[in-house]
């Protein structure tokens, strides 16, 4: 009886000492930092995700950087996003493709607050602030422990900023457009060992995460909000039909104490179907910004009555925003577009006012701006 409980007491203290695998608030982004990853979405391969408890081994050498879509996330000081006094809590933004990803940061978790500048749906500039914040990272983090959090916001779009082919489907011209959004997360550390990956041995916690996101539309009349779907038949233009609904997704999430990024995040849906895996890239490449001293571009004509002329040299060929406000701040053009050196690009003024007006150009990762004045006349 004895050798008996000493044994028992023996494997808990060995399992006690392999499981003291913490995640603390050092893996939280911060403003300068870059995080670097890769993203496959159809991957040929085998992921072995294991069983629960541990210590175990996850061998995902496979993954190769260069067979997928890498990815960087540059985070920055919220004040120079374009909407950050709409978010004054922030500590600091994400920019990804022209959106302004608003986030606050403390000891123990990093919540998102909001979006700003660019929406990719509408291809308008819109200020998106979360009813329930969601929490993406939480600290301390340990086996086992459980998280739950809930994100919700939703979009009201007057209709006049509404692409004609989002309402061509319905019987009548609706005064505005909501589109809501919530997305309920539920995690579970239960498994904890050590993860290769490129070359390198880490020791990680899995985070089992359930997924469930639900897209709704209504439509305005007459003042009231109204569910447009039994006038349309099942047929949603414009594409609307392809993100209603509700989606659940499991995801199984590898976190180390040594990396900001998640090392890997494997995607599947509920029939265990691999959707997609991201994961960290560990090489010491950076893609180098230019050197913005050497941007410069030119308007013409100035003064201008309706077609204006702007010609950048000294630049990149990537992806760019363009932004033209008035004299008080508010933003009257935004396009994004892929510019490259000395190509000279048109833009319509015929439609603005009279008077003083600010060119702004940015690169996606808004490492630098430049901006110019002109007068309509």
């Amino acid at each position: 009886m004895k050798n008996i409980i000493f044994h028992v007491l023996i494997s808990l203290y060995i399992f006690n000492i392999n499981a003291q695998i913490t995640i603390t608030n050092a893996t939280f982004p911060k403003v300068g930092d870059t995080l670097k990853t890769a993203v496959v979405f159809d991957f040929a391969g085998n992921l072995t995700m294991g069983s629960t408890g541990g210590p175990k081994t996850w061998d995902f050498s496979i993954l190769n950087v260069d067979e997928g879509i890498k990815q960087q996330e540059i985070y920055l000081n919220p004040a120079v996003g374009k909407d950050a006094s709409s978010f004054p809590e922030a500590t600091m933004m994400l920019l990804s493709d022209g959106q302004e990803i608003y986030l606050k940061s403390s000891a123990t978790k990093l919540e998102g607050l909001g979006f700003g500048g660019a929406n990719q749906f509408f291809d308008a500039p819109l200020v998106i602030k979360y009813s329930k914040r969601p929490v993406l990272r939480t600290a301390p983090l340990e086996f086992i422990n459980t998280t739950a959090t809930t994100g919700e916001f939703r979009i009201d779009i007057s209709s006049n900023i509404i692409p004609d082919s989002l309402l061509a489907g319905l019987p009548f011209k609706p005064d505005s457009i909501r589109i809501q959004f919530s997305n309920s997360i539920k995690g579970l550390t239960d498994a904890y060992g050590s993860l290769k990956l490129q070359g390198n041995s880490f020791d990680v916690l899995r985070e089992k995460v359930e997924s469930i996101s639900q897209t709704q539309l209504f439509i305005k009349i007459l003042g009231a909000w109204i569910d447009p779907i039994p006038f349309l038949g099942g047929n949603i233009p414009g594409g609307f039909g392809d993100f209603l609904g509700q989606d659940t997704t499991i995801t199984y999430n590898f976190i180390s104490n040594i990396k900001k990024e998640i090392l890997v995040s494997a995607e599947y849906s509920t029939k265990n179907e691999l959707q997609s895996v991201t994961f960290a890239d560990l090489s010491d490449y950076i893609s180098s910004t230019q050197d913005i001293s050497s941007v410069d571009f030119t308007v013409s004509p100035n003064p201008v009555s309706d077609l204006l002329t702007f010609t950048p040299s000294g630049i990149q060929e990537g992806k760019y925003f363009i932004t033209i406000s008035d004299i008080h701040g508010k933003t009257v053009f935004f396009e994004t577009a892929k510019i490259q050196n000395d190509e000279p690009r048109q833009i319509n003024t015929s439609v603005f006012p009279e008077g003083n007006y600010i060119l702004t150009l940015r690169d996606q990762y808004n490492t630098f701006a430049r901006s110019i004045k002109f007068l309509v006349r």
